[in-house]
């Protein structure tokens, strides 16, 4: 693969721009808002109850679909109009259709990487049914592996209300290793993973960790609230090849077409090097079997010389190129984030005191340097920010930076699509800042995960408030919703909009109050076109609209109707990118292209899947 992409273009290249055109000029040409009567349609969806989320027609019934594109949207009579010969007709048995839902802020191609070898306790109802899953897996794992259940949980989720303990992690796997991560808060060490790192009391941890040893032999790793040493013992774990992550990214994105993902902004990662760790989902792009459509922002890995990192991506990447063989916008680099320099971090660690950027030896010329570096080179930027503490000293340098930037000649933040992710504590006065500056919130289900540890660390008041969800609607900001998974919540989307609009967590505790709630249709758009506008591509997805990409899930329970409660058992019964199936379920399993059998042979994924699969469900 070269590592540079500044060449002449070619017409996929030049309809992968088109995200970054206002208007969506590019796709004019194909018929915006028109159907086009003298072609038939490749795929009809007719006995539906669409949400369109397209103002001029809030609701239809069917949906024709024609290169990759939607056609027409109406009743069933007007869009059977267009079936010929070799049409695809879908009857959806009067379900709830929407469009493909858009994760605001994911890390998926790091997420593929690990996929098969992580043994998930997503949705997993008591902390006993966790201990009997790694009980079952741990004989399967072979001699120098581990058994890894790497965050998307919560205590809270378990009917036993609690973490786990060494102890217990040991009775269920005595002799293989095992690493339990939550959040980026704490890991769990049995003692064999203990024995396998090598660890005792006079191992030394980065500033702000350590590890606190249990006298069954185990050992609980805590971030305080620096999750450096959590990201560490991730990275000591064994790997997989690399054609075996490139099945498991497969798999992973497989798993996400399960609930109507069709879209995802990728925040990067730390462990997370690019472009090499992005081999799986480049080669998925490359051949054109990508079924979500990922744009992706780079995370610098070395701590202190991070603009250099940025010079290289700068001089060898062009931002907006899409790379994916005939998929419009699928896999397109689009800026830099979210962290822009480690030392401007302000981690959302709720077990441990808020920490404070400003005592951090030159973080304020490292952001100021690469911020200046990102805007001359007009590529988008986010970062990452909890408190409102923190991000106030951030916009001090985000207007300087601007400033300077137009005394000599250029425009600064001017033009820019730029974004805060999280912003669990903003004010108001903090939103309006954002806004002159002309930027716009991804804000993620993260409290879903934590809340509970939150409210026990600042109050009730906070936390009702917390994020301010209604706040940043009402400043007139863009708001994108979404998950931060894989490892510090799941990528289950349909948590996030029980979480969005009850204002639960995962465990049903009430977090954020009425007046940062949201309504069904306001979460679905923000999940939907409210996501797209960070990738610049609300005009060409995000409603079921003609002349949009043709990215559609079909649900298993009408979402605007169901109760509170069975929000969360939601999924996608079919799941539509770019005008092809790429998942289905019951009785319309279509028998999407078959994937290769997951590696390794030990993988837990064979014996659990991915998110728990509830029986009683809906």
């Amino acid at each position: 693969m070269s590592n540079s992409i500044k060449s002449s273009l070619s017409r996929r290249d030049f309809l992968g721009r088109s995200g970054a055109l206002a208007g969506g000029v590019l796709l004019s040409g194909l018929g915006l808002g028109h159907a086009r009567a003298e072609t038939t349609a490749d795929l009809i969806v007719s006995d539906a109850n669409i949400i369109t989320l397209d103002p001029t027609r809030p609701r239809a019934s069917a949906v024709a679909v024609r290169n990759g594109l939607i056609q027409a949207v109406g009743s069933d009579s007007e869009i059977l109009a267009l079936r010929g010969r070799d049409t695809q007709v879908i009857s959806a048995g009067g379900r709830t259709l929407i469009p493909g839902l858009n994760d605001s802020h994911m890390h998926p191609t790091r997420a593929g990487r690990f996929y098969a070898l992580e043994l998930r306790w997503d949705g997993v109802p008591t902390l006993e049914q966790g201990l009997n899953m790694i009980r079952a897996h741990a004989p399967k794992v072979p001699d120098g592996q581990w058994v890894r259940v790497i965050g998307g949980w919560s205590p809270y989720q378990f009917a036993e209300k609690r973490m786990p303990t060494p102890a217990e992690l040991t009775a269920a796997s005595p002799d293989k290793p095992v690493y339990v991560l939550y959040l980026y808060s704490q890991g769990f060490l049995n003692k064999a993973a203990v024995a396998a790192l090598g660890l005792s009391p006079e191992t030394q941890t980065p500033p702000g960790t350590a590890y606190e040893f249990t006298p069954d032999g185990g050992a609980i790793i805590h971030a305080r609230p620096n999750p450096d040493l959590l990201y560490g013992t991730i990275g000591a774990l064994p790997p997989m090849s690399e054609a075996e992550q490139a099945i498991s990214t497969q798999h992973f994105y497989r798993e996400l077409n399960r609930f109507g993902l069709t879209s995802i902004i990728d925040a990067g990662g730390g462990g997370h090097s690019f472009p090499d760790d992005y081999a799986g989902s480049e080669a998925l792009a490359r051949a054109g079997d990508l079924p979500v459509r990922i744009s992706k922002y780079l995370f610098p890995q070395n701590k202190g010389q991070e603009l250099a990192e940025f010079q290289k991506w700068t001089h060898d990447w062009e931002v907006n190129v899409n790379r994916a063989e005939n998929l419009m916008n699928a896999y397109v680099l689009r800026g830099g984030g979210e962290f822009l320099v480690w030392a401007a971090g302000d981690y959302e660690n709720f077990l441990a005191d808020r920490p404070d950027i400003t005592t951090r030896p030159g973080w304020r010329k490292q952001l100021i340097d690469v911020t200046r570096h990102l805007l001359s080179n007009r590529w988008p930027l986010r970062i990452h920010a909890t408190y409102d503490e923190s991000v106030n000293h951030i916009l001090n340098v985000f207007e300087e930076a601007h400033a300077l930037e137009v005394a000599e000649g250029r425009l600064g933040f001017g033009g820019i699509r730029w974004a805060i992710d999280h912003g669990e504590t903003f004010k108001k006065p903090t939103l309006q800042r954002i806004k002159a500056l002309g930027g716009g919130m991804a804000m993620q289900a993260r409290m879903a995960y934590a809340g509970e540890y939150f409210q026990e660390r600042y109050g009730e008041e906070m936390t009702r408030n917390a994020p301010p969800l209604r706040d940043v609607i009402d400043a007139g900001l863009q708001l994108g919703l979404g998950s931060d998974s894989t490892r510090v919540a799941s990528y289950n989307p349909w948590l996030t909009l029980y979480w969005a609009t009850t204002g639960k967590s995962v465990g049903g505790t009430q977090l954020h109050g009425p007046q940062q709630q949201l309504t069904r249709m306001e979460a679905l758009y923000h999940h939907t076109v409210g996501s797209a506008w960070f990738s610049q591509e609300e005009v060409l997805k995000g409603r079921v609209k003609p002349g949009q990409f043709a990215d559609l899930a079909v649900l298993n329970a009408p979402y605007l109707d169901v109760d509170d409660e069975d929000l969360r058992h939601i999924e996608a019964d079919l799941t539509i990118m770019n005008g092809k199936v790429v998942y289905g379920s019951g009785d319309m399993d279509l028998e999407p292209a078959t994937l290769p059998p997951i590696q390794p042979d030990w993988s837990p994924v064979h014996e659990f899947g991915g998110y728990y699969t509830d029986p009683e469900a809906v």
